[in-house]
């Protein structure tokens, strides 16, 4: 398995946003459905390890998160719908972050998707002066640095032209064989079009635990 979660719940102040949340997945591409404020945004952040679970297990790549996050994140890559942090990089200086906290490099695979997104001419602007579509393609294209095992994508197809959503549904219909992508998105015709197979956040629930029987 690529991606392997047990138990994990999150709580909010007097609302539990997670809870028991179990699911193993291998290779392919999923999309998570649900309504909005279920937690599918915070279930990803969990699991890329940008917040911590009150509770619950998680492996990547065979990689612990919380006994050995340096190996589990290097295998991983994950775009958030927004991003707020770092918002005085360039475009350009994002990339060379993302490439030396993975050990690394700006591949020709990676300039080769730079051009198809036609991001050249933006990478050396602040990423806070970015618009949000330039901001999506910038952190899309880091998510292929390192070529990651698993790809963990928030709403991936947000503020996208065409020709750019085109490009990354093409490309993430290419890396279902090698590759889990899990993402979280209300486009239905964008999970469609990748091939994504649609899983209900409810199943992603552990089921209750029956009460124990009285004997007569």
């Amino acid at each position: 398995m690529l991606l392997r979660f047990q138990d994990v719940s999150k709580t909010f102040g007097y609302r539990k946003v997670l809870d028991r949340m179990s699911h193993a997945f291998g290779h392919g591409l999923y999309a998570l459905h649900g309504p909005n404020g279920v937690g599918k945004s915070t279930l990803l952040s969990i699991l890329a390890g940008i917040q911590e679970p009150d509770a619950g297990e998680i492996e990547i790549a065979g990689h612990n998160l919380r006994r050995t996050p340096l190996a589990a994140k290097a295998a991983l890559s994950y775009v958030p719908d927004e991003c707020p942090i770092y918002p005085f990089m360039t475009g350009r200086e994002l990339l060379e972050f993302v490439a030396r906290a993975k050990g690394a490099s700006i591949d020709p695979d990676i300039e080769a998707l730079v051009d198809s997104f036609a991001l050249e001419p933006h990478l050396d602007s602040r990423y806070g002066q970015m618009s949000l579509g330039t901001q999506k393609k910038t952190l899309l294209a880091a998510a292929w640095i390192g070529r990651p095992t698993v790809m963990l994508m928030d709403e991936p197809s947000n503020g996208l032209d065409l020709a750019t959503r085109e490009v990354l549904m093409t490309r993430l219909r290419y890396m279902r064989e090698r590759t889990l992508v899990l993402i979280s998105t209300h486009d239905a015709e964008f999970a469609h079009g990748i091939g994504a197979q649609v899983l209900p956040f409810s199943e992603l629930h552990a089921p209750a635990v029956p009460p124990p029987q009285v004997a007569a």
